[in-house]
């Protein structure tokens, strides 16, 4: 009974250390997770194509982006909680590793969410990055890289460090963490995220 009390006793305080602090609709992680060094502030969004929640957030965020204040950075981090997650992170990769985000991005959400297509394997992905314009052999050449296999196993790596347990998340400069949920909706979360940039940019200066 004394070790169990031990163990239980060390996870507690495992916890403590390890704690996200509740406040006006963020969490804070302690300790934060470090970022660049480069003067930016990184916004980074936990995410998953095969989340329906991610589809509705993704316009309020990406409108937000397009008039973000120059100091921010945005790094997008496709999750994968389960197997049928796995193709659409490397969907979102082997996009970046082309340079075709942008033409990928958003129709992927669109076809999955509101056309209801099936897109789970790499022959439906190859099919549809051809239609956006990308050659078959070169976005299957892509789903297959050693490039997208090192940018997996780092978005696991970051999965853990910053704790991410749902999806839409995003995390302000290594240390705040907001949701639709925790804010209140999709408007109020990108509202929120703006704020906390704000703050972090002035409190630099």
């Amino acid at each position: 009974m004394q070790g169990i009390a031990r163990w239980l006793a060390a996870l507690m305080l495992f916890a403590t250390a390890a704690a996200v602090a509740q406040s006006g609709g963020y969490t804070t992680l302690n300790p934060p997770v470090p970022t660049s060094n480069d003067g930016t502030v990184e916004v980074r969004e936990f995410f998953s194509y095969a989340c329906p929640a991610c589809a509705a957030f993704e316009p309020h965020l990406s409108a937000w982006v397009a008039e973000a204040p120059e100091e921010v950075r945005v790094v997008h981090v496709p999750v994968v909680f389960n197997e049928s997650w796995r193709p659409f992170a490397q969907a979102y990769y082997a996009a970046e590793a082309l340079g075709v985000v942008e033409r990928i991005h958003r129709p992927l959400f669109q076809a999955l969410h509101v056309e209801k297509r099936r897109l789970g394997s790499e022959k439906e992905l190859v099919r549809f990055f051809a239609e956006q314009g990308v050659p078959e052999d070169e976005a299957r050449a892509a789903l297959n890289s050693f490039r997208v296999d090192m940018l997996m196993r780092q978005g696991a790596q970051a999965m853990r460090e910053f704790r991410i347990e749902s999806t839409p998340t995003v995390v302000v400069a290594g240390k705040y963490v907001v949701t639709p949920r925790s804010a209140g909706g999709y408007a109020e979360a990108v509202a929120l995220i703006d704020r906390l940039v704000r703050q972090e940019i002035a409190a630099r200066k």
